[in-house]
């Protein structure tokens, strides 16, 4: 009975990984199916947004590094959305934020917001947590009055942004949002195709 129960788990465990393996490869080729619509010549901002802001949120790095591009491209203003205390990290994180979700008791963050009545248009950047903004984002869009700016949202995520828009569409006060984008988190080779995505949702908004 024991060699049949450790067979059983070997085969669980060789099902997860060729799940995983799948998800990972399927993963893989749609970013080179949608990044490979970029590629080419450098697209320029053309149009012109008036005085604009970025607020994001960044853990990892990511959502920094799409915020600080928006930033280079409109020579915007940028506030970083930051908790009075770090962030746990690993199993701790992933666990503590699902109950924050849950609950609806999100992290202390600073509330040094700007003055949105001084910008035109406002970025809003946030990676995706279970499906959803991070919870620093959720207690900000908490605090924060947009006072009827049009906010522009966008997300960084391994490869499913799940409810976001919707959610930061429900939750920030007072905003016309418009022309929600989402970035898959890639490999660097992609960055000019990644700064061509941005200069092409610029231009359309």
């Amino acid at each position: 009975m024991l060699k049949y129960a450790l067979y059983a788990v070997l085969f669980l465990v060789l099902a997860a990984l060729a799940a995983a393996g799948f998800h990972n490869t399927r993963v893989h080729f749609k970013n080179k199916k949608e990044m490979s619509r970029y590629e080419g010549a450098q697209i320029a901002v053309q149009k012109d947004l008036g005085k604009v802001l970025v607020v994001y949120y960044s853990l990892s790095g990511k959502t920094k590094d799409i915020a600080e591009r928006i930033k280079a491209k409109t020579n915007a203003d940028i506030y970083e959305i930051k908790t009075k205390e770090p962030m746990p990290s690993g199993r701790a994180l992933y666990m503590g934020v699902r109950k924050q979700i849950k609950t609806k008791k999100y992290p202390e963050i600073e509330t040094n917001f700007p003055d949105f009545e001084n910008y035109d248009l406002i970025f809003a950047g946030s990676p995706v947590w279970w499906y959803t903004a991070a919870t620093p984002v959720l207690a900000f869009l908490e605090q924060a009055d947009f006072k009827g700016k049009k906010v522009v949202p966008f997300s960084t995520q391994g490869s499913n942004e799940g409810t976001f828009e919707k959610d930061f569409k429900a939750n920030a006060k007072n905003a016309v949002t418009a022309s929600y984008q989402k970035f898959n988190n890639i490999s660097p080779k992609y960055n000019s195709a990644v700064d061509n995505k941005i200069a092409e949702w610029i231009n359309g908004l």
